[in-house]
């Protein structure tokens, strides 16, 4: 029993002392206060900051509505990195225990879509008691988030979209500019009676069902006086839209701000178009200044320079009262308009090059270029598509979906059998190696082929019915020639001798292409290196690639850095891969490819004018024996004056390269000059 009171007397003494202790600790100062205020503020957790909210404060704003606030203005901002600097108390300055009020100064720092912030402002707080535990709470008012800010007001934003940077070609002509689209639309008070007429007429002008039309002049916001779009088309078709209007004085059109690309088809792949931003799109680039009413690069140039076209958005952070009265700017940025890029293209030998394929509803693709500079004039594909109705929506990309002809495939990107214009590019590396072009080679018929082959024959075009030597073999296109140089130089030399004309790597271009390559895995068998040789087998050459590869004949053995921008600094991708005695010889014999009667490209011979070049052409087919398809190959280049090389290759023809050379020498006589 005794024990027990002991044990009694004990606890009593120990809950005395920790009610002693509890009363003697300090109350937490409300500079320490707002310093948690502050802590949960930077994190983003409003609803801590609200529990330290003064009673007065909670009666004025709810929880829900003090963290909705919060986050939709600073999410609406696009606030980063916000910072509140609150005030210390000097430990030696002793607090008056009287007071129950104070005004504190703060400032807070952040960044936002239009800048960064800094101010400075004060709370007022106020010692409550509760439950005998006394705390500072804040007086919070909306002027915490902003000093202009009351209650009843709104922070609102408007974006200053920035001036898309145009693209031009060399000398300044535009491929893509900030231009105009047209909207067809009618005005219901200007019909006189001619309603149902003039919907009717107008429905079969434009292909737009009379539903439709109904259907947009029913809009709850139309009024008699107001303009109603319809359609909306290119602004090239802004002839045939002024004709509309002798249906009646109802049909009129607007010109609306657009993108327009000029040279439409003839540069789609290349230049691209821009389209509104999507909500997949605008999730995807978050942060980067964008908003539900931009506009974006999809394809070519367009998208893959879109930083610097775009430019940067500017932005206005600003209150309004209740009335929607706009009474204080926060912060405010200007819009960067884009930069504009020029590029060595030149428009007139792109739309040439683009005719050549259309006349005849050709697929392929073409690519021009300054065998000396580098600079690229040209690139080409066809079938095309025109971006200027991507960009008003009167097209997407399901309308080509059931296209055998792939108009949105960009083929001067890809890679593809090269034929017979690699036959250069073979006897380059036979010559580097010691390949007498002067011995002859003697062969009769029209096929050869090893006896360990398995009946598998390389076949010619034509028997000379001589033998033949280098100039021989390139004038006639000889496939036996360059089977049987590959096999005698051996797979180690023409794999190693392909990979220093830029084979199986990336050819530094502002534009991303398929490496070029010699096989899958490596030439596994005779028969692939022979077929190598004369450009089958799985060698694969972009066409860029190809044209940069001849141009080693003109420069004495070196390959320019192939250039796309005028601001571009003139450099050599590809030095000393041959010599420039070499180097001289085979553009001798390439240039008797055209000047001979017997050469394969004799069509493109164009008096006053000596033109070098090389015919291709590849077959596809699963046996020698069946009728495959051909693409053929074309490439050439003016000596005398060698500001000009172009090369076009055209898929599925027959004739293969024959079909071609006559479409390269139009474009050499279209640009004499």
């Amino acid at each position: 029993m005794e024990n027990q009171k002991k044990i009694c007397k004990l606890i009593t003494f120990f809950v005395l002392m920790l009610l002693l202790i509890g009363c003697s600790e300090e109350l937490p100062t409300p500079e320490e206060a707002l310093s948690d205020f502050a802590g949960h503020w930077e994190e983003g957790n409003y609803e801590l900051m609200y529990e330290l909210l003064s009673t007065d404060s909670k009666e004025i704003i709810s929880k829900e509505l003090f963290v909705e606030r919060y986050t939709k203005i600073y999410s609406g901002i696009g606030a980063k990195n916000i910072a509140v600097i609150t005030p210390t108390r000097d430990t030696e300055e002793e607090m008056d225990k009287e007071l129950t009020e104070i005004i504190l100064e703060y400032e807070q720092t952040m960044n936002t879509i239009a800048g960064d912030l800094r101010f400075y402002a004060t709370v007022d707080l106020k010692l409550e008691e509760k439950d005998e535990v006394k705390e500072w709470k804040v007086n919070w008012t909306p002027a915490m988030i902003f000093p202009p800010l009351d209650y009843g007001d709104e922070v609102r934003v408007r974006t200053i979209n920035p001036k898309r940077g145009e693209i031009v070609d060399r000398n300044g002509n535009e491929l893509a500019k900030n231009g105009n689209a047209v909207q067809i639309g009618l005005v219901l008070d200007r019909m006189e009676g001619l309603e149902d007429y003039t919907i009717s007429e107008l429905s079969k002008q434009i292909d737009v069902s009379i539903e439709e039309i109904n259907a947009a002049l029913n809009q709850s916001w139309v009024r008699p006086d107001t303009f109603v779009p319809v359609k909306t088309v290119t602004n090239d078709k802004k002839e045939f839209v002024k004709e509309l209007r002798q249906i009646s004085e109802g049909v009129t059109y607007l010109e609306v701000p657009a993108r327009e690309y000029p040279l439409g088809e003839a540069a789609a792949h290349l230049i691209g178009y821009i389209t509104p931003i999507t909500k997949e799109l605008l999730d995807k680039n978050e942060g980067k200044g964008y908003n539900s009413n931009s506009t974006i690069g999809r394809t070519g140039l367009e998208s893959l320079y879109e930083d610097e076209l775009r430019g940067e958005s500017g932005a206005v952070i600003y209150i309004v009262d209740e009335d929607e009265n706009e009474k204080d700017i926060i912060a405010q940025k200007e819009a960067v308009d884009g930069k504009t890029l020029k590029l060595t293209i030149d428009s007139q030998i792109q739309r040439t090059i683009y005719e050549q394929f259309n006349k005849d509803s050709d697929v392929g693709t073409g690519v021009a270029l300054h065998p000396i500079s580098g600079e690229v004039l040209a690139l080409v594909n066809a079938p095309a598509y025109n971006p200027n109705e991507f960009v008003i929506g009167s097209v997407t990309e399901t309308n080509y979906s059931e296209d055998e002809t792939r108009p949105l495939l960009n083929r001067f990107t890809q890679a593809y059998a090269p034929g017979s214009t690699i036959k250069a590019i073979t006897a380059a590396v036979a010559l580097e190696k010691g390949w007498d072009p002067d011995q002859k080679l003697h062969y009769e018929g029209l096929q050869w082929g090893d006896p360990s082959w398995g009946g598998y024959q390389v076949s010619r075009v034509k028997d000379p019915k001589h033998d033949i030597d280098l100039t021989d073999a390139l004038v006639y296109s000889d496939n036996i020639y360059f089977a049987k140089t590959a096999l005698e130089l051996g797979k180690t030399t023409i794999t190693e001798g392909f990979k220093v004309f830029g084979f199986e790597d990336t050819v530094p271009f502002k534009y991303p292409l398929t490496t070029s390559q010699i096989a899958n895995e490596g030439i596994n068998n005779d028969v692939q290196l022979a077929d190598t040789a004369y450009g089958q087998g799985e060698l694969l050459t972009n066409p860029l690639h190809m044209s940069l590869m001849y141009t080693a004949f003109l420069n004495g053995g070196n390959i320019p850095k192939p250039l796309l921008f005028k601001d571009e600094e003139q450099e050599t991708w590809r030095e000393s891969i041959i010599s420039e005695v070499h180097a001289d010889r085979i553009l001798l014999d390439l240039l008797q490819v055209i000047e001979s009667p017997n050469g394969t490209a004799s069509q493109a011979k164009i008096n006053g004018l000596p033109l070098a070049g090389k015919t291709g052409t590849t077959e596809y087919k699963l046996s020698q024996d069946e009728e495959g398809k051909e693409n053929g190959w074309f490439i050439a280049v003016n000596t005398e004056n060698p500001e000009l090389l172009v090369l076009m290759m055209v898929e599925d023809v027959k004739g293969g390269s024959s079909y071609v050379v006559p479409k390269v020498r139009e474009v050499f006589l279209t640009h004499l000059n």
